[in-house]
């Protein structure tokens, strides 16, 4: 166990977030007290079957809990929220958020029968977490209600961005308070981790306005539905697409229960406007001419059992799309998520309907910061240290050299990743090791915890297909009573293979026609010789490794 941090020192431990997109849990430790930021999921990608989503193993922070006085929120995507109800598990503290983030997390935690103590941030009104004083900065992103924290520690400042962008041009509720961000500065701050994501995007990213002619476009050319799917938290993008489709003459329902339920949440706090006449609840739209309609729907991503999907396979119980519909996909597809939102468009098309995506029209901007956006933050900060976090190890790499081309000395730039701890003493910084800090896999229920070994199992078959060899043996003599079966799925065509059965068949004979005597006392030894000989048979034959599970049978 690395030891407690001593006094008047300060302790960064990444719990996750560091090298992917999610898993956001940030623990910081000053004087034996340690205070939580953000508690995200990752969603599973292709390479996890069976795998619904990822939340990182909270076991450091649980032999700890005494010592943990909160959890703080920066906003409320699933990213830094998904794993709170774990999170709460390991160390059941005050939970600490913007209106909206706490409104998204009291349903969530509702569903797993969790309950928290929930306690509201509001921008410039600093919180005091033990002996941590936490300082909301609002900041533009893709959900309203996001913020910046500059905490106050014993050993200095230290400022997270959280995700944003400066959102120049917006409304005000939806611009970064870059006064605060210079103010924060002008006091000194001992260190910045500021957001990765768009590291590789050169200049500004766009403001949600952008996407407006795009969505007019839409609904004025569309003579059927039009399927609107965004990520389920991204209010100011709903808003604005439900503006244009009122302003053409269309209702609105809300399909998939994240999209439904987010979308309550945000009407009941005020941050989403749509008059309550114009949403239909679902049972109604089979009467409703398709013209008339404007569907929120979820499943940007092409998650297999999301809404979106279901439709693609004409499988949804309330909802059909074909020729006359139009379907915007207003969102960018997250690194590994490609290959699924691609057959998700595919299948689409199949049904006969039209897909407009960010490829196509400008139906999404980004919520994240671009490059120059990016040296803007370090600029009005100037921090004295400088963490990328947010991001794939090469964006964090990547951002760490923006950070000295902005200044930054190179010995005051880290690149961290999950499990290590950044130390801070006397205005110093180094690397101090690590600590445990996994992933927990979760099947499709949320709740039951999956083995890598299971995954890699699951990975393993779904590459290399199985082989099953059904040998039945005398009792008495031990032979072969009859020809071996051999049953597989998902390994080659025998036909094309000549000659490959009966080798197989061959092996199996040999193996057993050479039993040594403690073998017929132990069928579990003949079972593992016959797994050997034939994997060896099928690699060098076929070049592929299939999984063997001999069944040996005595009559």
């Amino acid at each position: 166990m690395t030891p407690d941090p001593d006094h008047g020192s300060l302790r960064l431990v990444a719990l996750g977030g560091l090298g992917e997109f999610g898993l956001n849990a940030l623990l910081l430790e000053c004087e034996d007290e340690r205070l939580l930021v953000d508690a995200g999921a990752l969603f599973a990608t292709a390479e996890l079957p069976g795998v619904d989503s990822v939340v990182p193993d909270f076991r450091y922070l649980a032999e700890r809990r005494d010592s943990v006085r909160g959890i703080v929120l920066t906003h409320g995507h699933e990213d830094h929220i998904g794993a709170l109800s774990f999170a709460l598990q390991a160390a059941p503290v005050p939970v600490f958020g913007s209106a909206l983030t706490l409104g998204f997390v009291r349903r969530r935690l509702q569903e797993r029968g969790v309950e928290a103590d929930l306690r509201l941030l509001t921008p410039r009104q600093a919180v005091e977490v033990g002996r941590f004083r936490v300082n909301p900065i609002r900041v533009a992103h893709s959900v309203v209600d996001s913020l910046a924290l500059a905490i106050e520690t014993p050993a200095g400042v230290v400022l997270m961005s959280g995700d944003f962008k400066i959102g120049t041009g917006a409304a005000a509720d939806e611009q970064t308070d870059v006064e605060s961000l210079s103010a924060w500065g002008d006091r000194g701050v001992l260190v910045l981790l500021s957001d990765s994501t768009n590291v590789e995007m050169r200049g500004r990213t766009g403001g949600e306005d952008e996407v407006m002619p795009a969505f007019e476009e839409v609904f004025a050319s569309t003579r059927g539905r039009v399927l609107v799917s965004c990520f389920a938290t991204s209010v100011p993008r709903i808003q604005r697409a439900a503006r244009a489709a009122l302003a053409a003459g269309r209702s609105i329902a809300f399909v998939g229960r994240r999209m439904a339920d987010n979308a309550d949440v945000a009407m009941q706090l005020g941050l989403l406007d749509i008059p309550p006449a114009s949403v239909l609840p679902l049972t109604a739209l089979p009467d409703y001419p398709a013209g008339g309609l404007c569907l929120f729907v979820s499943g940007s991503q092409g998650e297999p059992f999301s809404a979106l999907s279901m439709i693609g396979v004409d499988e949804h119980r309330e909802v059909a799309v074909g020729p006359g519909d139009t379907v915007v996909l207003s969102s960018r597809p997250i690194p590994g998520n490609e290959r699924a939102v691609s057959r998700l468009i595919g299948n689409l098309f199949r049904r006969g309907c039209d897909v407009v995506h960010g490829g196509t029209a400008r139906v999404h901007v980004s919520g994240h910061a671009s490059q120059d956006e990016l040296l803007e933050m370090i600029q009005r900060v100037r921090p004295r240290h400088f963490v990328p976090v947010h991001g794939e190890y090469r964006m964090l790499a990547q951002h760490a050299r923006l950070a000295v081309q902005a200044g930054i000395h190179a010995d005051r730039v880290f690149v961290m990743e999950d499990g290590e701890v950044l130390t801070f003493a006397d205005g110093r910084a180094a690397k101090a090791g690590s600590v445990a800090a996994g992933r927990v896999l979760l099947d499709r229920s949320g709740v039951e915890e999956l083995e890598e070994v299971v995954v890699r199992d699951r990975r393993h078959l779904s590459s290399e297909g199985i082989v099953v060899p059904v040998v039945v043996l005398d009792r008495q003599t031990g032979r072969l009573e009859s020809e071996t079966e051999l049953v597989t799925r998902g390994f080659v065509d025998w036909d094309q293979w000549p000659g490959l059965m009966e080798a197989a068949r061959d092996v199996v004979v040999e193996v057993i026609e050479t039993r040594p005597p403690e073998e017929h006392h132990d069928p579990s030894l003949t079972r593992e010789r016959l797994r050997m000989e034939l994997r060896r048979l099928f690699r060098k034959r076929t070049q592929r490794r299939p999984m063997v599970i001999p069944v040996v049978m005595e009559v």
